[in-house]
């Protein structure tokens, strides 16, 4: 997949992706490597420096919380970076409402400094270039 890609061109990826998860339940291998395609595609968003419509991003805030492995490290780092990447704050704030002690103690820390450093700008993947640039 090229570096960059045109903003229409990543929504019909994205929606690609969205398709393919109602095919079936996918096993933990599966929803992995939907997590790290979703990640690629999320970056390829990020540099057209659009915030995706709320409509997606609602949608794609249920698809991550759909393949997310909770008692998976690596399922966890790519959650919360597609959300930071993506502005879902729905996702955060359901990965905030799960209960730490359900998670390992890394996968609960790492969530928690998520939801400290996004803060209020979650819905704005753009935030922490502007907070820079002032």
């Amino acid at each position: 997949m090229p570096d960059y890609l045109p903003s229409p061109q990543v929504e019909k990826e994205l929606a690609s992706l969205l398709r393919s998860f109602r095919h079936g339940v996918p096993d933990p291998a599966e929803k992995l490597m939907m997590m790290q395609a979703l990640s690629q595609l999320a970056d390829r968003q990020w540099q057209t420096y659009e915030i995706l419509p709320h409509a997606a991003r609602k949608r794609l805030s249920a698809f991550v919380i759909g393949v997310w492995d909770r008692r998976d490290l690596d399922s966890t780092a790519l959650m919360l970076t597609i959300i930071r990447t993506l502005g879902l704050a729905d996702a955060l704030s359901y990965a905030a409402s799960v209960d730490p002690e359900s998670l390992e103690t890394i996968i609960a820390a790492g969530i928690r400094r998520a939801i400290a450093e996004f803060g209020e700008t979650v819905g704005n993947p753009y935030a922490q270039i502007k907070q820079r640039q002032q």
